[in-house]
Order: C-alpha cells, then sequence, then structure tokens
C-alpha cells in the first residue's frame, strides 16, 4: 500500500534504481551514495562523483493527476480527461521543454551546479502520445540551443516505463 506522500520517494527509488542498471548495462557502475532532496541523489559514476535530479513531464495536467491518483492507496482516482488533441507531437514536445527548462533555471539547481560541477537530470515521459525515440525531433531550435550552452546540466536523459520496474532511458544531451 502506497500513500500519495510516499510515491515521490518510491518513484524516485525506482528510477534510481533502473539508471543504475542502465549504465551497468553501458559498462558503467553506479553507485548511490545519498538522498538530500535536493539533489535527488548524491552519486559516484565510475568514480566521480556527480548529482542526479529527476523530474516528470505529463501530457496534461489531467493525465497527472491521474496517474498519480491511480498510485495512491489513499486517493480517489481522477481519471484524465478525454478529448480532441489537436497536434500532440506540439504538445509533447512543449511539456518536455517546460520542465526541462524549470530545471534550468531553478536557483537550487544552479547553486548544486556552482557548488558540485554539472549534474545528471532525468526526465520521465508519462502521457500517450510520448515516444522517447522521436520526441527530440520536435524540440525547437532555440531549446536545443539553451540545452547545449546550459552548464546546470552535463547530461539529460528521457526516460519512459517499458513495463513493471523497467523503464527505457536515451540520452538527449
Amino acid at each position: 500500500m502506497v500513500l500519495r506522500k510516499d510515491l515521490k520517494d518510491a518513484h524516485e527509488n525506482s528510477v534510481l534504481s533502473t539508471f543504475k542498471d542502465y549504465i551497468k548495462e553501458k559498462g558503467s557502475i553506479l553507485k548511490v551514495e545519498n538522498r538530500p532532496d535536493p539533489p535527488d541523489a548524491f552519486v559516484e559514476i565510475d568514480n566521480n562523483k556527480t548529482w542526479i535530479e529527476i523530474t516528470d513531464a505529463f501530457f496534461s495536467d489531467s493525465v497527472a493527476k491521474s496517474i498519480t491518483s491511480y498510485a495512491a492507496h489513499d486517493k480517489t482516482h481522477q481519471p484524465s480527461e478525454s478529448g480532441l488533441f489537436i497536434d500532440p507531437d506540439a504538445i509533447t514536445s512543449e511539456r518536455v521543454e517546460s520542465v526541462i527548462k524549470k530545471k534550468l533555471t531553478k536557483s537550487t539547481m544552479i547553486e548544486l551546479a556552482n557548488l558540485h560541477g554539472s549534474g545528471i537530470l532525468l526526465v520521465g515521459l508519462f502521457g500517450p502520445f510520448f515516444d522517447i525515440n522521436v520526441i527530440e525531433n520536435h524540440f525547437s531550435t532555440g531549446f536545443e540551443i539553451q540545452m547545449q550552452e546550459q552548464k546546470v546540466f552535463g547530461s539529460i536523459y528521457l526516460y519512459e516505463t517499458c513495463s513493471e520496474k523497467v523503464h527505457k532511458y536515451k540520452k538527449i544531451k
């Protein structure tokens, strides 16, 4: 039984666990040192210390409420709104750009980068139209330039849930 207040921690532990597996598949070793919040974790990858921040991009606020209320045993599920969506590619790319920009400009993230060097951002994709393999093809040119020029995150990965306890990762920076 997961209470709504415990969802964030359970979610982050799951993402860190599967990211550790992903890093291992790439031939590296990730060790979680501690979880102060912020950031979501200080880690060591192949004896190099860094930090990880986890955020999520939902197709809409309605989808976010639906997913989180369904997962919490102490909340009544709120189904997402139905309707016609025009240009879902534009909506999904805007949502991903928005959550990344928010992290790039957040004072705590900038302070962490100034103190500990650039970190790693893991961005979860939640919604019916997200496709981890094509989403970055729809980013605006200005956003792509901003992502490459920023110094807060040395690496940015998108992830999506493939099956229970498994995430698929794609590095976009």
